[in-house]
């Protein structure tokens, strides 16, 4: 099968599309045949090697953490999903044409494959600072760059708690902010 991997640090140059063996799913996981995968921060900066002082990574490497696609084989132990189930969850190495996810679930049918690659670290980055933050029901948070990926994600959270939400974001996106429920405001930096 194809996936795209690096075999040295550095820029997009060393990306190499290669043929290597089919991963398998081991106990708890599953194998799709991938529809989309996410790209992130950690992908460019695991490939430039800024991640040496506490992550070994053995090359070659692969690259993504996150994808959608169609199960196409199921790990023991695995129950509540079935070949040909459509899902997005998190991996290892998810830029390839297949790839084991060791979490998952199952994928809305109008939600495309593209949106669901892409929000597995979106929609885990924003529960984890959601609930790092402790803000309860009946109280307001102030959500800084609202109208972003992992600002949209936290603001529909807090609204899913009973929380209001004051949301940042330039003035053309506060029309987008008042439709997912934030009081919408813009930012301004003095450099004064």
């Amino acid at each position: 099968m194809k996936a795209v991997q690096f075999s040295d640090y550095g820029g997009p140059e060393v990306l190499r599309v290669v043929d290597v063996p089919e991963p398998h799913p081991g106990p708890g996981q599953v194998r799709i045949a991938v529809r989309a995968a996410g790209v992130n921060p950690s992908d460019w900066k695991r490939r430039e090697g800024q991640y040496r002082a506490f992550e070994d990574v053995a090359f070659p490497a692969g690259i993504g953490v996150e994808a959608s696609g169609v199960v196409d084989e199921v790990g023991p132990g695995v129950s509540n999903v079935a070949i040909g189930d459509a899902v997005f969850g998190f991996g290892e190495g998810t830029v390839a044409q297949h790839a084991v996810l060791a979490h998952w679930t199952r994928k809305p049918d109008d939600l495309s494959f593209e949106v669901a690659g892409g929000l597995p670290v979106i929609v885990d980055t924003a529960t984890r600072a959601l609930n790092e933050v402790g803000v309860k029901s009946g109280e307001t948070l102030l959500v800084s760059g609202a109208a972003g990926g992992i600002g949209s994600a936290v603001l529909q959270f807090a609204r899913l708690r009973g929380i209001t939400v004051i949301g940042t974001a330039s003035e053309q996106k506060h029309e987008y902010l008042r439709e997912l429920g934030a009081i919408p405001t813009t930012y301004y930096y003095s450099c004064t």
